[in-house]
């Protein structure tokens, strides 16, 4: 199943038989939503052609990628690929790779060996970001994203950079119960897409 639109094309493929903000967020080339206030939990995100994630890969369309992740300290692991178009792909969590948490040193692949889908380019073409959220606490990604009737990738609804950047600072700062400022953090990663 192809899912349109997607900066990383996300193809599920099934081998067998899920108070306001403090400080706005700060919006770069590097990444999309930065964490303001120093914390000692920390998130690294790289794709398969750049295991250091110091560079900008590149990849034609129709090629596999993977995406790795580790944090430092036990916590939720988001996962986002934010196409050159500003749409933007929610890849974890998702109804085939099973939880989002992660401990401590571990790295998480996606997708790993054994699951049930891979991910292939699809475009569009230019310079793609994955950006993954970490926090020690669950987030509520209701407001930011929804899985369709019988989708196994969330529909991210933000179709902008910025939109996606203040949907974020909503989730991790809701009115109730908001995260602590110092429980996440977040990293990016490039990638180019290209013929």
């Amino acid at each position: 199943m192809k899912k349109p639109a997607l900066l990383l094309a996300l193809t599920a493929s099934i081998l067998g038989a899920a108070t306001p903000a403090l400080a706005a967020p700060k919006l770069s080339a590097q990444s999309i939503i930065v964490n303001p206030v120093p914390t000692s939990l920390s998130a690294r995100v790289w794709v398969d052609r750049d295991p250091g994630g110091d560079r900008t890969p590149f990849y034609r369309v129709g090629d596999r990628i993977s995406i790795s992740t580790t944090v430092n300290e036990d916590a939720y692991v988001y996962l986002f690929n934010i196409n050159p178009d500003g749409t933007t792909d929610q890849i974890l969590p998702n109804r085939l790779s099973g939880s989002a948490f992660v401990r401590a040193g571990q790295t998480r692949t996606f997708p790993a060996q054994g699951d049930n889908f891979v991910f292939n380019i699809s475009g569009p073409r230019g310079i793609n970001k994955v950006l993954v959220i970490a926090s020690r606490t669950p987030l509520n990604l209701d407001q930011l994203s929804q899985y369709q009737q019988g989708e196994t990738f969330a529909t991210v609804q933000p179709k902008t950079q910025a939109g996606l950047a203040q949907a974020l600072s909503i989730v991790v700062n809701p009115v109730e119960q908001p995260v602590p400022q110092q429980n996440w953090t977040s990293d990016t990663v490039r990638y180019s897409v290209g013929r």
